[in-house]
């Protein structure tokens, strides 16, 4: 029986859904996979158990029978944290972890384990990946989010990819590096991993950015904004892609329009201009701002074209910045945006490299 620790220096770089592709794809070799993520600093309750969403959401899509909030032995709650602080705590969140690890490792050839947020989550309460891999004694696979925009090209992912040799050591198995803007993949696979490589770390795979796979349903939207569903209750599933602010002249606002696909246009009710111009063009959702009601003409020529009109009483940027706190952080919930991501892993990821090493 083998194990995997997947990881990350920072958040939302993949884990999940690296996670996700690998067992899949371990289970369609004839693999039996069992999955945890030990550690979760994100409690959510269902059924007055604690448990957490990610993991129940891998669990479903593999179909594993383990009890959702078995997956995830160390939900770090408020409670628990209090009593860490206060020195009252009397589980071995530890131990734990172990024993529902050595409980998910039997009839599997594999257990994948998911890490928390980022490597310096959990120390804490004792809990932080270098403890967790020494403890168990696993290989660790490193997501690297490529983050191009934001320093220089290509610092980000080596830093990343050396902070987490320096972490982990030996345990370092390798590592995936996501995310890379397409005119930016020839100078990652021809500068960056061999630079790596150079350095002892081995790279199993460089998957291209994607804004497809970071998408929101029009219904995460509703939810995220606590919005009233004016047309296109039936909508719920498609996807929005990117997110446009009407605050601007409609002179000033269709070449941006124009240009992207699949959008959520922001603007204030009474912007009727905004409204028109935005419905024609690729266009998913209009968000309503200030609670004021649009005009019949434009509910009716929304719903003729097949887009959801939604209300909201925060402002415009208000609104926005509630759905920017959940772009891009989504699973792959959707059929089709996990048969993409399983598209791109068979295509950019090693897949005979990395189970060779893992033995398996």
């Amino acid at each position: 029986m083998k194990r995997l620790y997947i990881t990350s220096v920072s958040t939302y770089s993949g884990k999940t859904a690296l996670s996700l592709g690998l067992g899949l794809r371990m289970q369609a070799a004839g693999f039996k996979v069992g999955y945890l993520k030990p550690v979760s600093t994100q409690p959510y309750m269902v059924g007055g158990r604690v448990l957490d969403e990610d993991a129940d959401f891998v669990r479903r899509t593999l179909g594993l029978e383990t009890p959702p909030w078995e997956l995830s032995p160390a939900v770090i709650t408020s409670e628990i944290l209090d009593e860490v602080m206060a020195g009252t705590l009397e589980r071995d969140l530890l131990a734990e972890v172990k024993q529902a690890i050595e409980a998910a490792s039997e009839d599997n050839d594999i257990v994948l384990l998911e890490g928390g947020a980022s490597m310096r989550e959990g120390y804490a309460v004792g809990l932080n990946t270098l403890n967790m891999v020494e403890a168990l004694d696993v290989p660790v696979l490193s997501v690297v989010s490529y983050n191009g925009e934001e320093c220089v090209t290509g610092m980000c992912v080596l830093d990343d990819a050396l902070a987490a040799q320096k972490r982990v050591e030996d345990h370092l198995l390798g590592l995936v590096i996501n995310a890379v803007p397409r005119e930016d993949m020839a100078y990652v696979r021809e500068r960056v991993v061999p630079f790596l490589e150079k350095h002892g770390i081995k790279v199993y795979g460089v998957l291209p950015y994607d804004p497809y796979l970071r998408a929101l349903s029009v219904g995460e939207i509703v939810s995220a904004l606590g919005a009233k569903i004016l047309t296109g209750s039936h909508l719920m599933e498609r996807l929005v892609e990117h997110m446009s602010v009407g605050a601007m002249s409609v002179e000033a606002a269709l070449p941006r329009f124009r240009r992207q696909l699949n959008k959520a246009v922001f603007t204030g009710g009474d912007r009727t201009d905004i409204q028109a111009a935005a419905l024609e063009t690729s266009t998913t959702c209009l968000v309503l701002t200030g609670n004021l009601q649009p005009t019949s003409t434009i509910l009716k020529r929304a719903e003729e074209l097949n887009v959801a009109v939604l209300l909201v009483p925060d402002s415009t940027l208000e609104a926005v910045e509630k759905v920017e706190g959940v772009f891009g952080k989504t699973s792959l919930g959707q059929p089709e945006k996990l048969s993409r991501f399983q598209a791109m892993l068979s295509e950019h990821l090693d897949y005979a490299a990395l189970l060779r090493d893992l033995g398996l």
